[in-house]
């Protein structure tokens, strides 16, 4: 879900003194060290990470130095990639190299997947997997094959120092108190909206899945697109979604050459009062204006209180466990650590600052942030939907973004967009 730069960090772990690794400097091969972890030592065995959030890269190998301090003859190589992730893990297969450790994103994910992962369904934790965690790594044949890494979520990220300039009291959770508080804004001098319709990433993904989460049954809509018996022309709760991106953009300013980084800026600069983001954003926030009160509030699409007070979220992604690994009970010891004792635990949510998909422990308060600590309370009284990008056929939220970006554009009308969202979902399906 997250929205990250494009980099690459090869992370080597070195623990305890003992193993002398070079691939930081691209010489070695972490994947052959993982493959031939339990040669290198009588007792020492590696476990090879290959997983795609960059931004818990330093954390994850404080993570990873506890447990080593605790099972010496246990050390790590961890890779953290975010861009181009899937085409590296590809090319890791093709070379045999594949790691102990890697990240599935769920769902479509998972089906690619599957005959190389390792069931789970037997670990303790599995039991203590959230609904919304749970179903996304939930096989056909109802096994579990990984551990939920994080719970991210989205809405609008507001300023609260402008909201109080302004009058407002409360976060909006209807489309007309929306509309009045965006009025507020305005007569106050402030900039109310910003939306990065520049990129298609933010558009194809978290504004369409707007419309497919808050169907019925989402899942069964979903099955209906790909077997033809449901269709996004017509769709009544598609309609309010598209005349809610359309009153974003309009009450935004510049949209359509407006970037993630500009977007970022915008909101890290306080020059405006909201825009498209989830908790993901608190790192930047932290480090570009530590000052700036911030929350997360929902996007409301009509004037129905109760369907409205709700943020949407998913998990980023699993860690999932190579099944023919020569390290596989090492990994599900450390697995077993992380997520079922106190300082595995701690390590997930006060190093990491992971929100997890467990309900046996929660995210800390202080560490996750204002945006964070929101999302954590929509979570604990059930107020989500939930993000289906991942069941979508591949390029179909590059192409959903675009046909957004047309929309706003003014080049289609409402009834032309629901069409084009359906023509790219039949294109990229077959």
């Amino acid at each position: 879900m997250k929205r990250t730069k494009g980099r690459l960090t090869m992370l080597c772990v070195s623990l305890a003194g003992v193993l002398a690794l070079t691939a930081c400097g691209g010489q070695a091969n972490e994947g052959q060290n993982s493959q031939t972890g339990s040669s290198e030592s009588a007792k020492t065995k590696t476990i090879y990470i290959y997983q795609n959030k960059i931004e818990i890269d330093k954390a994850l190998k404080k993570t990873a130095e506890a447990y080593t301090a605790l099972h010496p003859d246990i050390q790590f190589s961890i890779e953290s990639v975010s861009d181009n992730f899937s085409t590296g893990l590809k090319t890791k297969l093709a070379s045999g190299e594949l790691p102990d450790v890697f990240t599935v994103l769920g769902n479509q994910d998972l089906k690619l997947w599957q005959s190389q992962l390792e069931d789970l369904t037997d670990q303790p934790w599995t039991k203590d997997m959230i609904p919304l965690a749970k179903e996304g790594i939930t096989g056909d044949d109802g096994k579990v094959y990984g551990l939920p890494v994080s719970v991210e979520g989205y809405g609008y990220v507001y300023n609260k120092k402008l909201f109080q300039q302004a009058g407002i009291s409360k976060v909006p959770v209807t489309l007309t108190e929306l509309k009045q508080d965006v009025e507020s804004l305005k007569s106050a001098g402030i900039q109310p909206l910003v939306g990065a319709y520049m990129d298609w990433y933010q558009a194809g993904n978290f504004l369409v899945n707007m419309g497919i989460a808050r169907q019925k049954d989402p899942l069964a809509f979903i099955k209906g697109l790909y077997d033809g018996t449901a269709t996004f022309v017509g769709n009544e709760i598609f309609k309010e979604v598209a005349d809610f991106i359309q009153y974003d953009f309009a009450n935004g300013k510049n949209g359509l050459s407006t970037n993630f980084n500009n977007q970022t800026t915008q909101l890290v600069n306080g020059e405006i009062a909201m825009t498209l983001g989830g908790n993901w954003l608190q790192p930047t926030i932290d480090n570009g204006n530590a000052s700036l009160e911030t929350g997360l509030m929902p996007l409301p699409v009509n004037d129905n209180p109760e369907e409205n007070d709700k943020l949407y979220a998913g998990v980023s992604g699993y860690w999932a466990i190579n099944k023919d690994s020569n390290v596989k009970k090492e990994v599900k010891d450390f697995f077993n650590w992380l997520v079922t004792t106190p300082e595995g635990q701690t390590h997930m949510t006060k190093d990491m600052q992971l929100i997890p998909g467990f309900s046996s422990f929660s995210a800390d308060n202080e560490t996750i942030g204002d945006l964070g600590a929101d999302l954590s309370r929509y979570l604990k009284e059930g107020k989500v939907y939930g993000s289906y990008n991942s069941y979508y056929p591949d390029g179909v939220a590059q192409a959903f973004g675009e046909a957004v970006q047309r929309f706003v554009a003014g080049q289609v009308d409402k009834d032309g967009f629901l069409q084009e969202l359906q023509n790219e979902w039949d294109r990229l399906a077959e």
